[in-house]
């Protein structure tokens, strides 16, 4: 049922994004065209799991790459399937990298901290829809940002009990533009740019630190585990 309402709530959207993205795609050199967008899928366990957590990053870069190098295709099926064959199947953890080893050493923290609760996983990005090569997508951003808002509703359909943003303090405008200003509060002897508890009124036990690039040259564990302190009166009623 959850995947099925994501579904629509995709195809709700590209109904308003395919058209005018192929135009702006058409003006635009291959490094700046706008890839897929990162459409979420749950495995079968998610419903039954004690604790939803949903993990953000900044963006994708040539996300669906097997398929016109990574340019938007405007189809939405295919995009799924990425999301399946490379964060549902733990794909993602071979592949990499400092953000993928980042939320690994969080998850393997999380679980040892809290062995007896069964959690449940969610990779988004605050921008939905990237480029297709590194970085900000600023040619296309301002369309997509309209045209595909649908973190809001993604919410509203998967309900996590928990997020953190691997965002860093400079995306923080992406995180209120679509989910609403928001309350930081210091949980650490780090400054609020740096690891904060953020709150309204769509974000419940949610925090914001450094994309995992960062952290792991600053100590990774010194940022970690504040929320892993943090956290323990969140996960009280499940223990």
């Amino acid at each position: 049922m959850i995947n099925q309402q994501l579904k629509q709530l995709y195809k709700n959207a590209y109904g308003k994004l395919v058209e005018p993205l192929r135009q702006k795609n058409s003006l635009l050199g291959y490094r700046d065209k706008a890839t897929n967008p990162l459409l979420i899928q749950v495995d079968n366990n998610y419903e039954k799991a004690d604790m939803k957590i949903m993990i953000f990053g900044q963006e994708t870069n040539s996300w669906l790459s097997e398929i016109n190098r990574g340019v938007f295709c405007g189809e939405i099926q295919p995009v799924l399937e990425c999301y399946k064959s490379f964060f549902l199947s733990g794909n993602c953890f071979k592949y990499g990298g400092s953000f993928w080893n980042g939320i690994k050493r969080f998850k393997s923290n999380l679980k040892s901290e809290y062995p007896n609760i069964q959690f449940s996983w969610i990779w988004n990005n605050i921008v939905k829809v990237g480029k297709c090569e590194k970085g900000y997508p600023y040619a296309t951003h301002s369309l997509t940002d309209t045209l595909f808002d649908v973190t809001r509703e993604e919410i509203k359909i998967l309900k996590p009990d928990l997020f953190i943003f691997f965002t860093g303090p400079n995306y923080d405008s992406e995180i209120r533009k679509f989910l609403g200003e928001f309350e930081s509060v210091v949980i650490s002897k780090f400054g609020t740019r740096q690891l904060s508890k953020i709150s309204n009124s769509v974000l419940k036990n949610a925090y914001r630190t450094y994309h995992p690039n960062y952290l792991w040259r600053k100590g990774i564990h010194s940022y970690l585990s504040p929320i892993l302190m943090d956290l323990r009166e969140c996960f009280a009623h499940k223990m």
